[in-house]
């Protein structure tokens, strides 16, 4: 796990556009909105859509290197757990970008002080549930290269789009957050499996 941790942290370091790019996109994306001077609900919609696309984008290149040179393939024949390559890129991306991306949106937008550290949480789960979702469409588009193969997992994302829209725009954050954190569960648990075995069939 450790041996994980540490090559994932090292190629983002290596590679500063896998921090400053996503963190870009989204900031600019995110402006975009603000410009626009929508109000405070829209605003918090925007966040999330700003946040939606950024995730996919830095979701499309997130196992086309390792399959590319071998490495995927590798790990299989050597009977490594999966389990921990995708938890080492996750927890490298949570720390790097995803934390940051909160804060990002904390300091443009502001969260409401009386569930501050609610609303942050919660947002860090809504972006790590929609890498999950977004790394299964990479995972099937690996070989065609075809990022828009990912839009295809995009129906499976209907119920957390409803339920980001009652936490962040309609203020619903205490009967939500539970719903939130159940399709978190889900998705960490089955949809991780799912690219787990989507890897296998695509490595042979």
């Amino acid at each position: 796990m450790l041996k994980e941790l540490r090559r994932e942290f090292g190629l983002i370091f290596l590679i500063p556009k896998n921090i400053y790019l996503p963190l870009s996109v989204f900031g600019i994306i995110f402006l975009i909105f603000l410009i626009l001077d929508f109000d405070e609900s829209l605003t918090y919609g925007s966040s999330f859509i700003a946040s939606f696309i950024t995730i996919f984008i830095i979701s499309e290149n997130t196992f086309k290197e390792d399959y590319a040179i071998g490495y995927i393939e590798q790990k299989l024949c050597e009977n490594d757990n999966l389990v921990f390559y995708l938890l080492a890129k996750y927890l490298a991306n949570l720390i790097l970008v995803y934390v940051p991306m909160t804060l990002l949106a904390y300091l443009i937008n502001g969260f409401s002080n009386e569930y501050l550290l609610e609303l942050f949480f919660a947002y860090l789960i809504m972006l790590s549930t929609l890498s999950f979702f977004f790394n299964l469409g990479s995972a099937i588009s690996i070989k065609r290269n075809n990022s828009l193969n990912a839009l295809l997992i995009i129906p499976l994302l209907i119920p957390f789009i409803i339920l980001v829209e009652e936490i962040f725009v309609a203020g619903k954050l205490i009967p939500n957050l539970n719903f939130l954190m159940a399709y978190f569960v889900f998705a960490t648990s089955f949809i991780n499996y799912a690219i787990i075995q989507i890897l296998k069939i695509q490595s042979k």
